[in-house]
């Protein structure tokens, strides 16, 4: 806001940027004082030279004056130098008019009017002097030489020194006391000046300044670096509607509504608004894209809003920050999305991800490469370099990856030329002028690189979240590489074990037929009874070597992944119902003397509550089966079985004995058995089977004391309550 803000007052400040804000000031009050000055020195002489009309006090010369006050003035508004030195010549004028009134009352013998009239023009200069004046110097000056002039004029003139001798010592004292109080009002100037550079300078720091709108007036003040903020030249003064109109236009409404309800409901702001409005008639450098918080307060006189004080601060590079993170959080997500979908396979994730990071990098082309034998191998791309293409190579020396897997972390290439690639083989092969990989390291081995690049260089260097985002993705290739070999070598020891399997069902159980075959035969013949009894032990023995090869099999098979294929919908009372009608048609097991240790014929299958599974219904069942077998032989013929659901799976529990060691985990163990004719793979069937579903299996005792077995992480569908 300029120091003169009445209006009629406005035509006197200068505008142009040549002129600082308190140049301009100082501008316009000399201005102001030029013309009143060339007013007043007729009129003053006319006052004066009233008393005596034979006083020596020439009006031609007093109207010189004038002119060359208004001269000077109208010298301002047309040079932009005379503007520049206009202060200095303006003071120039004080003591013109300072040594010409002394010049006059010395000529009149100080007598009449004008001793009173020196002093009175002698208090009013020195004030005149010290505007924009940095220090007392000029001030010292002009009434150091005031002083001497009427001491001069005193000592030379047609008077006696008695009657010159109070005009003299007036002018002391005058010289003395405006001293003191104009050195008051410079020092005082000084500090408010030292106050507002610091506040101007945190305003610059923090991008931010104040403003006020008056609600009487209409009127609104600007700070400094609100205008730098708004695109507007330092003093010009916006009317509201103007300063409304450098909003965008769906802002505009906005702050309209919000300084109206701060003067009628006194309802304080505080808001972010987007600048780009229309532009102002003032070479308006207009801010599109650009961000102000605006916070306004309703100031309350006599219970009334006289005006509205805040502040505009410039948010426009946190908003660009808030934008980068936003799109870095889309980026990741993204990321996400694709790594985690379980229908895509390893080589359209590896493609939807570079095409991500394309369009996240701003960069045209992405590429995953194999590095075997100093060779580098596109293994995928995208883009059009005819270079960078699946299926091409070249030497790992003429390529950028060759720095890329010296790297300990990822590889970046703002601009290749400036940064000294410009010799190298790898530009001289495909000219990238931008490059960002990182490695792709699988089971402690270098396997290949994931890289990003460009023809072009980067107007801007690689931020670190970047090379992060590039360095996640080589991180998940090499889980993803590594998870492929590891399920390959898997795949080969399935069907090693698929062929161990086949062995074992064909080569032993051939033989063993044949031996069951000779048995039966020999059971058709009378023989001794001491013959019949070891008969009857061989065929024990057989059936024994029949229940281990199937555990056998089992063991194997059940283990193994499940694929999609083999899941489907099915309750689990019918499949609990399927399997202990299975158990109770085989023979539960027999001791040394071939007497029955089980049977499911005593026993009872209780249900607490029914439910549905996803799962392999084959697999369920035979897991069911070894359970319920498992009760039965631990718990006698009596014992009593329960199948209930969880919200995450399901349980069986019996009434039998329970676990005889501290760990009941440690049932789950391959040949753990507490019975000396158990194979000790019936538990560890359930748990292979539990396994190769995805699901957990935990072993605790029951509320009965005997053994409970808990399967969770099963995809769960209740649909029925308790019933045996």
């Amino acid at each position: 806001m300029s120091d003169l803000a009445w209006p009629p007052f406005s035509i006197l400040r200068p505008e142009g940027e040549e002129l600082s804000g308190e140049q301009q000031s100082d501008v316009q009050a000399y201005r102001l004082l030029g013309l009143l000055g060339a007013v007043v020195v007729p009129v003053f002489g006319v006052l004066l030279a009233a008393p005596d009309p034979q006083a020596t006090d020439p009006m031609w010369a007093r109207l010189g004056l004038s002119a060359l006050l208004v001269g000077l003035v109208g010298a301002s508004y047309a040079s932009g130098a005379v503007r520049r030195r206009f202060a200095v010549w303006a003071r120039g004028a004080c003591y013109i008019l300072m040594a010409w009134f002394c010049s006059v009352a010395t000529l009149n013998g100080f007598a009449g009017s004008y001793d009173m009239g020196i002093l009175l023009l002698y208090g009013i200069l020195p004030f005149a002097v010290a505007i924009g004046a940095q220090s007392m110097r000029p001030v010292w000056w002009f009434l150091g030489c005031g002083l001497l002039a009427g001491t001069a004029g005193a000592a030379f003139g047609p008077v006696r020194a008695a009657e010159a001798l109070p005009t003299v010592g007036g002018l002391a004292t005058v010289a003395f006391v405006e001293g003191v109080v104009i050195w008051n009002q410079l020092d005082a100037r000084e500090r408010l000046e030292r106050q507002n550079d610091l506040f101007r300078r945190a305003q610059k720091l923090a991008n931010i300044g104040a403003w006020e709108y008056e609600v009487s007036s209409g009127e609104v003040f600007w700070t400094r670096q609100v205008r730098e903020i708004h695109g507007l030249p330092q003093g010009y003064e916006p009317t509201a509607e103007e300063a409304i109109a450098a909003y965008h236009p769906e802002d505009q409404p906005v702050i309209q509504g919000m300084i109206e309800r701060a003067v009628e409901e006194e309802v304080p702001f505080d808001r972010e608004l987007r600048l780009g409005g229309e532009a102002l008639p003032v070479g308006h450098e207009q801010k599109e894209g650009r961000w102000v918080r605006a916070r306004g307060t309703p100031q309350i006189e006599a219970g009334e809003v006289t005006s509205v004080r805040g502040t505009f601060q410039d948010i426009t590079e946190r908003k660009a920050r808030e934008h980068v993170l936003e799109n870095e959080r889309e980026a990741l997500r993204s990321m996400y999305r694709i790594t985690a979908d379980r229908e895509a396979g390893f080589e359209e994730k590896a493609r939807r991800l570079i095409d991500l990071g394309r369009e996240h990098l701003g960069l045209p082309y992405g590429f995953l490469t194999r590095i075997t034998d100093e060779t580098q191998e596109i293994v995928f791309a995208s883009g059009t370099h005819p270079l960078l293409q699946p299926g091409e190579s070249c030497p790992l020396s003429r390529s950028y990856c060759r720095n890329t897997i010296q790297e300990e972390r990822s590889l970046v290439v703002q601009d290749a030329v400036a940064e000294g690639w410009a010799g190298d083989p790898a530009h001289q092969t495909f000219e990238l002028g931008a490059y960002v990989g990182a490695q792709i390291i699988v089971e402690g081995e270098l396997y290949g690189t994931f890289c990003f690049a460009a023809e072009e260089p980067r107007e801007q260097a690689f931020a670190g979240r970047e090379r992060v985002f590039v360095e996640l993705m080589a991180q998940w290739a090499s889980y993803e590489l590594g998870q492929r070999r590891a399920k390959a070598q898997l795949k080969r020891q399935n069907a090693r074990l698929d062929s161990f399997a086949g062995l074992v069902a064909h080569d032993l159980r051939n033989p063993l037929n044949v031996a069951t075959g000779r048995l039966r035969l020999a059971r058709e013949e009378r023989a001794p009874e001491k013959t019949r009894s070891h008969l009857a032990a061989v065929d024990r023995s057989l059936g024994r070597m029949d229940e281990i090869i199937e555990d056998v099999l089992t063991l194997t098979w059940g283990g193994q992944d499940i694929g999609p294929e083999e899941l489907s919908t099915h309750g689990l009372a019918a499949m609990a119902e399927a399997s202990w009608d299975q158990v109770g048609t085989d023979q539960v097991g027999t001791d040394q003397d071939g007497a029955d240790q089980g049977s499911a014929e005593g026993a009872t299958l209780q249900f607490e509550g029914a439910c549905r599974l996803r799962c392999s219904a084959e697999r369920v069942r035979r897991l069911l089966e070894n359970l319920f077998r498992n009760a039965i032989e631990h718990g006698g013929d009596t014992v009593t079985v329960r199948v209930g659901a969880l919200s995450d799976g399901f349980y069986v529990e019996d009434d039998g004995a329970g676990f005889s060691g501290d760990d009941p985990e440690a049932v789950f163990e391959a040949g753990y058995s507490s019975s000396d004719e158990g194979t000790g793979l019936g538990l560890s069937i359930v748990e292979s089977i539990a396994k190769a579903h995805g699901w957990s299996l935990s072993a605790t005792q029951s509320e009965a004391g005997g053994a409970r077995f808990e399967v969770t992480g099963v995809d769960v569908e209740a649909v029925g309550s308790a019933h045996s």
